[in-house]
């Protein structure tokens, strides 16, 4: 007998990279390719709130309620407008499934985050990409174009990400409360993405008060540290999260992420003071790609844009043996730039001594 999958899986363009591809970093290298917070002081707490879990966490399902009224204190909103997810990846999925039914349309920025194409391919969604343009000031999005593709296509769901990622843009608090207010006109919902706060410090959060059509996610991957635990949540006015918690599975996520999580909230400060070291190492990061004579883009996520120029060649060679970063982008909203992920100082100086010793070998 023949399977009969959705028809939206037999989509050839619908692609997912298999597992057995993936090799180990090297220990030998410094990770700054994939915009983790690899902050020693962070994880040196997060060792310590680790070793306070006890065994039984392993062997037993999550019990997540006290994580719930911890975090809705955290974020200042009722517990009950709260949904833990696995990542921020869990709480986008969610939302799709949640609003989006075959050839619904669906409109997302580009370049962003790749799974909202992704799972616009699996629902079988008719997709509208809004392209970000080069200016001498990095990326930038026309405002106007998204209100006018809103009003055109009056679709399901406009995904936004706020800071976005790799443009490291954001869009002001007036041009996201005017898309919020046509998309509540047209029945749209807002999935804004705030996987990057607090690195950006402004959040929608307090208007999901207000605004039944917005749904802010987040993940604790980021500010936190804790990427490997795939943990993440969703934020909605309480009528929209009862929808979202009508499709989430028996458990949210594992009993090993709700008590680190749980005991992690404890350490806010922590969490802020790393923070904190990154964007100050982002400044002096660029600073000193600027000295050299490099450009650089502003970021509103814990990773820089550098342009190397006609030395492109010369210095990716010297930083290939040493340091795992992302060479190029495709888009040419950032053309000619490479992404470093930033950490705290004294790693981003090791980025600048190679960069400049390559140089010195130049003359």
């Amino acid at each position: 007998m023949l399977i009969r999958p959705k028809k939206a899986l037999l989509n050839p363009d619908l692609m997912r990279p298999s597992a057995l591809d993936s090799r180990p970093r090297s220990q030998e290298m410094l990770w700054l390719d994939k915009n983790e917070n690899l902050d020693k002081e962070l994880l040196a707490v997060a060792t310590e709130v680790l070793s306070s879990i006890p065994s039984i966490a392993l062997a037993t399902y999550p019990d997540s309620g006290e994580l719930y009224r911890k975090l809705g204190e955290w974020v200042d909103v009722n517990p009950e407008s709260l949904l833990l997810t696995p990542g921020s990846d869990g709480a986008i999925r969610l939302v799709f499934d949640a609003f989006v039914e075959k050839d619904d349309s669906v409109v997302h920025l580009r370049p962003t985050f790749a799974m909202y194409e992704v799972y616009g391919q699996m629902f079988g969604a008719k997709t509208t990409k809004i392209d970000y343009f080069a200016t001498k000031d990095g990326p930038k999005i026309d405002i106007d174009r998204i209100l006018s593709v809103l009003s055109e296509k009056t679709p399901k769901l406009l995904c936004i990400a706020n800071p976005d990622s790799p443009t490291g843009s954001v869009l002001t608090p007036d041009a996201l409360e005017r898309i919020l207010k046509v998309c509540e006109q047209v029945g749209t919902v807002l999935l804004l993405d705030e996987a990057y706060h607090p690195f950006f410090a402004w959040t929608g959060i307090p208007w999901t008060k207000k605004y039944k059509n917005l749904i802010v996610v987040r993940t604790f991957a980021k500010a936190w540290g804790a990427a490997g635990l795939r943990i993440g949540y969703a934020v909605a006015h309480p009528e929209t999260s009862k929808l979202l918690h009508k499709l989430k599975p028996m458990y949210e996520t594992s009993t090993f992420a709700v008590e680190f999580m749980t005991r992690m909230l404890d350490h806010q400060q922590a969490m802020k003071k790393s923070v904190s070291s990154i964007n100050e190492a982002k400044t002096y990061f660029c600073e000193e790609m600027e000295r050299l004579g490099f450009k650089t883009l502003p970021t509103e996520g814990n990773f820089s844009h550098v342009a190397f120029g006609e030395k492109s060649a010369v210095l990716h060679s010297a930083l290939k043996n040493h340091v795992l970063y992302r060479e190029s982008f495709d888009h040419p909203c950032l053309e000619g730039f490479t992404r470093f992920s930033v950490a705290p100082k004294l790693v981003m100086t090791e980025v600048v001594e190679i960069i400049q010793r390559a140089l010195e070998d130049l003359v």
